[in-house]
């Protein structure tokens, strides 16, 4: 519960700061005679305004809900190691740590802000193989390149 008021609030605040700097550029670009606080002011006057804010408000209290999967792929963790790694690899992620059923990988540089530090990616043993939970963009494409390279594998052997 604690995580996912934190995921919350951090996509919460994103958005108001996306929200002020549009409306910021709005003043700044299409040269208008009023200034920030009366730009606000005018803004939350109108039902628009709080429509926006409740879009915010609605967007950052489900987003934690369908922005983070889990997703099971029939590999073993030991004797794929080599492929799991180079899947996360290509996507961006790199080994933080290891044990017998767990890996853990973690964003490099840039893509770790722009996950907003949310960008852990978990890849558990499981019965029917292993299991990658993280954030959806990226467990997805770290998923379509594992399943590649299990395949080509396969083929190889």
């Amino acid at each position: 519960m604690k995580k996912y008021l934190l995921r919350s609030l951090k996509y919460f605040l994103t958005l108001c700061v996306l929200l002020v700097a549009l409306i910021w550029i709005k003043i700044k670009y299409e040269d208008l005679p009023v200034t920030y606080l009366q730009m606000l002011e005018i803004y939350f006057s109108q039902w628009n305004g709080w429509a926006m804010a409740a879009t915010i408000v609605l967007l950052s209290a489900t987003y934690p809900l369908f922005g983070f999967v889990r997703r099971e792929v029939s590999a073993d963790i030991t004797a794929d190691l080599q492929q799991i790694e180079a899947a996360m690899a290509t996507v961006g992620l790199e080994l933080c740590s290891k044990s017998s059923s767990r890996l853990t990988f973690r964003a490099t540089g840039l893509q770790r802000i722009t996950l907003l530090f949310e960008d852990e990616v978990t890849v558990d043993s499981s019965d029917n193989g292993v299991v990658i939970s993280g954030h959806r963009r990226t467990v997805v494409r770290a998923v379509i390149r594992l399943e590649g390279y299990l395949t080509n594998k396969r083929r190889d052997e």
